[in-house]
């Protein structure tokens, strides 16, 4: 009776172990399906981050910038945004003013930086912004997930701003046309790109929709 009790708990277990082996294959199948490729390197291996770190080492890469010199800016009179929201990707951080330090724009840590001298809230221009996306908060680690139609919502102390994504694109750290003037009322979110390497800057725009006053 034991021997056969024993069995039938043996058989119960390899059934229930064959299952739970089925269930992540399947769920890995479908993370991997609906996931874009550049994704991949979410899955990485700790070896694989630590030799993706070195190589952006030996290029030379440093992660307090954004792109090459820039010349001086202006200081815009708008009202400055100090939040910004994007329900799509669990985002909600502060905002802050990030200024150009010897020719090149710095980037805020553990929150969304302001680029000094781009439009301000609301304004017709190219505001930009930019945070860090694999270090110090991680704060634009996942807007390449963002699609056009997604909403971002931006904060001043008295206004929010709701702009709409339009598209993404993938540039060098040399191409600061991203940042140049334009005659719409837009938003540009830029961070470095492949996670952990970072030897390009994604850039995710928005047009303006609707603003109102903060209740």
């Amino acid at each position: 009776m034991r021997t056969r009790w024993l069995t039938w708990l043996g058989t119960l277990l390899l059934l229930l172990g064959v299952g739970v082996m089925i269930g992540v294959g399947i769920s890995y199948a479908r993370s991997n399906d609906a996931a874009p490729a550049h994704s991949v390197v979410k899955s990485w291996s700790a070896r694989q981050i630590d030799q993706a770190r070195e190589l952006s080492k030996k290029i030379g890469y440093q992660n307090s910038h954004l792109f090459g010199h820039v010349k001086s800016v202006k200081i815009s009179l708008g009202e400055p945004a100090v939040r910004m929201r994007i329900p799509k990707i669990g985002l909600d951080a502060p905002v802050v003013t990030t200024a150009v330090v010897n020719g090149v724009w710095q980037v805020a840590d553990w929150a969304v930086g302001w680029l000094q001298g781009t439009a301000a809230p609301g304004q017709v221009g190219n505001m930009a912004f930019a945070a860090h996306d694999d270090i110090k908060g991680e704060i634009f680690k996942r807007i390449w997930q963002l699609s056009p139609g997604d909403k971002v919502f931006l904060y001043t102390r008295h206004m929010v701003f709701t702009y709409v994504v339009d598209g993404q694109q993938t540039v060098s750290p040399n191409d600061n046309s991203v940042l140049g003037p334009s005659n719409q009322r837009e938003l540009s979110m830029i961070t470095c790109t492949p996670y952990w390497v970072d030897t390009n800057r994604l850039v995710v725009t928005a047009k303006l929709a609707s603003a109102h006053p903060i209740a």
